[in-house]
């Protein structure tokens, strides 16, 4: 085990040490493979594209298809290069733009939600969003569904937390590691874009024109323990380089309605979705359960 191990990290910050330049160019090869022989869920892709822009013609679906495969093979290769990032190079390729609202929430010491689904690049958030304001910086808790290979459980656990204020553990766990860091200024990452198993513990709404479930853990988390939902509006501004910028949904979560919270992340992510549909995750099955008839007299009371 530890020598697999060893071998495994030492090969990973060998190839993190491959010039952007080579990675893109086998980055475009294998994206041009996939779009060709139409790999790795292309029916999904092409399905969940076409249902949510019932008003584009099929030309204008397969040009955003092959747009996404050649962003998403360029994200195979992002993730292989975080494995030797250093601080600088992460804010420089994954830089927070200055946000005034969101840095006087950090001097108050005010907790935070952090909502970041899967669009542009989700993976160097971990390491990027320890760089999120200039001063008073929070502990990151970053929620991760744990491998069942311990071996590159390992090394991916320690690669998103090897930078100091990043405190990971498996999404099971969230309540309780929340009320353990409940006196430390934290913010608490969610990505919260895809789909619930259970089909009554989501809270259901339109989204890109369908009935869509959806996690309720931004809005449960932010009204149980006060923390201010903000949403990460993920822009790539060139090939292996983003910007974020921050927004505030609320700075009082207790006192908004039911769903209010829940419908405005999503609202934030179909706007950014509609501006630059390529980046979005297309290749999971988003919409694989139907709203249940007897669902508001079986979900969850406390929601």
């Amino acid at each position: 085990m530890k020598v697999k191990y060893y071998f495994l990290k030492a090969l990973f910050w060998l190839l993190s040490k491959v010039p952007f330049w080579f990675y893109h160019g086998l980055s475009s090869f294998i994206g041009f493979l996939f779009i060709r022989l139409k790999l790795y869920r292309y029916k999904v892709v092409m399905d969940n594209l076409s249902k949510s822009f019932p008003d584009k013609s099929e030309q204008e679906i397969k040009k955003i298809a092959h747009q996404f495969y050649y962003h998403f093979t360029d994200l195979i290769f992002e993730s292989i290069k975080a494995f030797g990032f250093s601080k600088k190079t992460i804010k420089k390729r994954y830089k927070f733009n200055a946000n005034a609202e969101v840095q006087k929430l950090m001097d108050e010491k005010k907790s935070i939600a952090f909502i970041l689904p899967h669009f542009a690049n989700w993976e160097w958030a971990t390491q990027g969003v320890n760089f999120m304001v200039p001063r008073n910086q929070p502990l990151a808790l970053i929620m991760y569904k744990p491998l069942k290979n311990q071996v590159m459980e390992n090394l991916i656990k320690e690669n998103r937390s090897r930078f100091p204020g990043n405190y990971l553990f498996p999404k099971n766990n969230a309540y309780r590691e929340v009320i353990k860091h409940k006196d430390q200024h934290f913010l608490l990452g969610f990505a919260a874009d895809q789909s619930p198993a259970n089909v009554y513990n989501s809270y259901w709404m339109e989204f890109l024109g369908r009935d869509t479930g959806v996690f309720f853990g931004v809005e449960k988390f932010s009204k149980k323990f006060n923390l201010v939902p903000v949403y990460a509006h993920v822009k790539k501004v060139a090939r292996s380089r983003y910007e974020v910028d921050v927004e505030v949904i609320t700075t009082n979560p207790s006192e908004t309605a039911y769903g209010y919270i829940t419908e405005k992340h999503m609202k934030f992510l179909e706007a950014d979705i509609d501006e630059n549909p390529h980046l979005w995750l297309w290749t999971h099955k988003r919409w694989k359960r139907n709203k249940p008839a007897d669902y508001d007299e079986k979900r969850p009371q406390e929601q």
